[in-house]
């Protein structure tokens, strides 16, 4: 009786894998796309990667970053970075400031663009209870809120801090938000596929 309960266990945990590893391989994070726009007659490269933060004195909960390589008609590359931090509802309003540290030497940008937004989401708290007549009801216990903060930067990485990024050994990002000193650092993967993206030709 045994063998057909552990041939059923095994079938289960495959099927789990082979769900984990589709979903993986369909995930956009860290794989260069490229296409053409033909508005602004320029080729695009797109990369985005995520960081989530383990630190619990940290008020970032997820990081993404997604990088945009444009190379126009008279080969003139740019690169211009995205950056969307959620942090928690308690923190204090970021600081429009983005700091690249590239070899322990600081790098400010020069933000284009900030936008802040508040996420604030409420969910019902159930309970099953058993009636008398053997029937089971659903009960709304309580409530519970969850508020996030969402900052959006936008700015252009210049070609000199480009070069130095191609041939860096570390690399991290800096932010503020009142006392907190918030510092994303990209996993080995995702910086290399930064320099794969700086190396297209």
């Amino acid at each position: 009786m045994k063998a057909p309960y552990r041939k059923n266990v095994a079938f289960q945990i495959s099927g789990l894998t082979m769900i984990c590893a589709l979903f993986c391989s369909c995930s956009t994070a860290n794989r260069i796309f490229s296409e053409h726009d033909i508005v602004y007659s320029t080729a695009r490269f797109e990369l985005k990667y995520h960081f989530r933060d383990r630190d619990r004195r940290s008020p970032l909960y997820f990081f993404t970053q997604t990088i945009v390589r444009e190379v126009n008609k008279e080969n003139v590359v740019s690169y211009t970075a995205y950056d969307v931090l959620t942090l928690s509802g308690s923190s204090f309003r970021m600081d429009e400031k983005v700091i690249l540290v590239i070899d322990d030497k600081a790098y400010p940008m020069i933000v284009d663009r900030m936008e802040l937004e508040n996420v604030r989401s409420i969910s019902g708290n159930t309970t099953d209870i058993l009636t008398a007549d053997s029937a089971t009801v659903s009960v709304v216990t309580g409530y519970s809120e969850n508020n996030r903060k969402i900052t959006r930067f936008s700015y252009n990485i210049p070609g000199t801090v480009i070069s130095k990024i191609k041939e860096s050994d570390q690399i991290f990002l800096r932010y503020y938000s009142g006392p907190s000193m918030i510092t994303v650092r990209p996993k080995k993967k995702s910086i290399n596929k930064i320099k794969e993206l700086i190396a297209l030709t």
